[in-house]
């Protein structure tokens, strides 16, 4: 592991902490993928994409990691200000918690190094993502939230709209796209890894990129 005393070191184990993050979702969409949760791959994908959102700007920017992590800083005066609208077992455990002095202390935290909420949208447009935000995200954020249009998988139905029955079972649905686009974007991640750690790989991605593409266009050709 590198040292941690620089700012360019910080932003490289930083890069590491998320990287192992990005991997650790990667596996958890094969695991869902060979199960056939169509619907749970399509929402660990958005939950991918807001991680790789976030190292695009790691690696971008060693500036942006004091910024990501004083995001929470926010969160926490937020949960903090809700605390106040519950009179629950858990919201009475964080009033007791949140005195003045510590309300103050969070507030002056904030002011001074000028924290921000997260905001995924931010981030994406940083790093020249913004058309992956408004078309793959909005669209994987439909499985996160449960919409209505996120139940579709699981019902068929008549030609008037009424369910005429319950699909609850391995489904294909749109498991093939959504690994194709795992696939495409953790080759963004590791050139762009590699160039933050300086190592030349270039030859390697083009390699990789080639028959990723050949790969697509064979399946779009069989389709």
């Amino acid at each position: 592991m590198v040292g941690q005393a620089t700012d360019v070191e910080k932003q490289k184990v930083i890069a590491c902490v998320v990287l192992a993050r990005m991997l650790e979702i990667s596996e958890s969409i094969i695991v869902l993928a060979k199960g056939g949760f169509s619907v749970d791959v399509t929402a660990s994908l958005r939950n991918f994409l807001e991680a790789y959102f976030i190292f695009g700007n790691v690696c971008k920017d060693p500036a942006f990691v004091p910024h990501y992590f004083n995001t929470d800083l926010k969160t926490r005066e937020k949960l903090l200000n809700v605390s106040d609208m519950h009179k629950a077992t858990p919201f009475e455990l964080i009033k007791k918690y949140a005195t003045d002095d510590v309300r103050a202390e969070i507030k002056e935290q904030i002011s001074s190094v000028d924290a921000s909420e997260f905001n995924s949208y931010e981030y994406a447009n940083n790093v020249g993502c913004a058309a992956i935000y408004d078309s793959i995200y909005r669209i994987t954020s439909a499985a996160t939230h449960s919409t209505p249009r996120s139940l579709a998988a699981y019902v068929v139905e008549s030609s008037e709209g009424y369910v005429m029955e319950l699909l609850r079972g391995p489904q294909l649905g749109d498991i093939p796209q959504r690994l194709h686009d795992l696939g495409s974007f953790l080759l963004t991640v590791r050139a762009a890894f590699d160039d933050l750690f300086g190592i030349d790989v270039s030859d390697e991605i083009k390699q990789l990129r080639e028959a990723f593409e050949t790969m697509t266009i064979a399946k779009l050709g069989s389709d």
